[in-house]
């Protein structure tokens, strides 16, 4: 694999930033963007695929009403703490089958 050359224009204090952090790490400027700008776009395609996986679940038409939830997480740490809520609002598809 190949690396490739990129030009950013950074703003005065966030390259005063990235330079500190390189003195401190004993890295250059070029390896820490190149790390975070990786973690980044992992990070948004992991944000992407559960964003898919939500609207799949939605277009199955069953809900959790706001009331069991909240009745569920109001009882975190109790004794008697619920168990997950189940679906209590359906809806019907607007797909035509």
């Amino acid at each position: 694999m190949s690396n490739h050359s990129l030009s950013l224009r950074l703003k005065p204090d966030v390259q005063a930033r990235l330079q500190a952090e390189a003195d401190a790490s004993e890295q250059n400027m070029a390896e820490i963007a190149a790390t975070a700008i990786e973690n980044y776009l992992e990070g948004q395609a992991g944000k992407r695929v559960q964003l898919q996986q939500a609207i799949a679940e939605t277009e199955k038409g069953a809900f959790i009403s706001d009331e069991k939830m909240a009745e569920w997480i109001a009882s975190w740490g109790d004794d008697d703490e619920l168990p997950a809520p189940e679906p209590d609002i359906f809806l019907k598809s607007s797909k035509a089958i």
